[in-house]
């Protein structure tokens, strides 16, 4: 198995590597930019209004970065073919409208230390704004695509939307298990990863075995990745990765952390739980022994476990594909994503 560094060791930043893997991919990166940018225009402006709002306010373009890393494992070589570069946009367009979809149904005030589109400019725009986003996503993916990268990204739009309304029905549901847990992970966040990196092979011309290779390796990060995401909101960080501690417990959302505390805990803590998220608060009292309760059942660490393993799974994914700069950087990136808590 690949080795993950402990996460008690002195941390790599992973704002570092995305910098890192950025550089590498400067020109194709560029390139996404443009596309998205001229992409966005409509005849509406407010839909270039909030799309610009949205998609420039600051995210990392970690899955376009997938798609044209994965592209430039098989092919390292300067190329005129510019299949990757649009269907990386499709891929940021079909994150950027599940993102205004998301907090639309989260009732979210702030995203990345700004305020939501939803609470700019409503709920009704945002999700229609959502749909314009999806829509050009897969004009993006008829434009550059073959039948094959239609057929998985139109997948994973239905995988995504899937895990959505599965985390809905277990709105505050703390017998929710850890099966379905890993379901609505997988749909919300890993399948989209997974894509990203699939549609970047194929444009590659992979074969199959390397498109399975390139699945389970998308697959596997996106589940570590949103495992450490989960922790983060009970880590003793007061901020990590743009994300405020303790978001998803005033919000009531059920994750991995939750989960692991209410099956272990007595039935005197567990009726702890059930108040607290039969009507989430903002009382502070409520968040510091939710954290007491998940430090004495050592959640947090089983939850990086899990995710650690996760990890293991992605890195050896790539042991098919020969050593290239690209690759390095994305077995770096996953072992700084595991430790963005500490």
């Amino acid at each position: 198995m690949a080795e993950i560094i402990p996460l008690h060791t002195k941390e790599e930043n992973f704002n570092e590597c995305i910098r890192e893997i950025s550089e590498l991919c400067k020109e194709d990166l560029h390139s996404i930019n443009t596309l998205i940018l001229d992409k966005l225009e409509s005849s509406v402006p407010l839909i270039h209004e909030i799309g610009k709002y949205l998609i420039l306010s600051g995210g990392k373009r970690l899955r376009p970065l997938l798609t044209t890393s994965c592209y430039h494992i098989l092919n390292n070589k300067t190329s005129d073919n510019l299949n990757h570069i649009g269907l990386a946009a499709a891929v940021e367009f079909i994150h950027a409208a599940t993102l205004l979809h998301d907090d639309v149904v989260d009732m979210s005030k702030d995203r990345r230390g700004k305020l939501t589109a939803n609470e700019v400019w409503g709920n009704k725009t945002s999700v229609l704004v959502g749909d314009f986003l999806f829509s050009r996503s897969f004009q993006l993916m008829t434009k550059y695509g073959t039948m094959e990268t239609l057929k998985i990204l139109s997948d994973t739009s239905v995988i995504i939307s899937e895990g959505e309304v599965l985390e809905i029905s277990n709105d505050k549901n703390l017998e929710m298990n850890e099966d379905t847990y890993f379901q609505v992970i997988n749909g919300k966040t890993a399948s989209l990863f997974s894509a990203a990196c699939q549609v970047g092979g194929l444009s590659a011309g992979a074969k199959s075995n390397q498109i399975q290779a390139l699945k389970s390796f998308g697959t596997n990060f996106g589940m570590a990745f949103q495992l450490i995401d989960d922790a983060i909101d009970y880590s003793s960080n007061l901020k990590a990765m743009g994300k405020n501690v303790g978001d998803d417990f005033k919000e009531g959302k059920i994750t991995l952390p939750i989960i692991l505390a209410y099956g272990r805990s007595n039935s005197k803590e567990k009726e702890f739980w059930k108040r607290s998220f039969q009507k989430p608060s903002t009382d502070k009292g409520n968040f510091d022994s939710a954290k007491k309760l998940i430090i004495k059942y050592n959640c947090l660490e089983d939850t990086i476990t899990r995710a650690n393993h996760f990890a293991e799974v992605a890195i050896d994914s790539l042991s098919i594909f020969s050593d290239n700069p690209y690759k390095n950087l994305l077995i770096k990136l996953i072992q700084t994503s595991i430790k963005r808590i500490n």
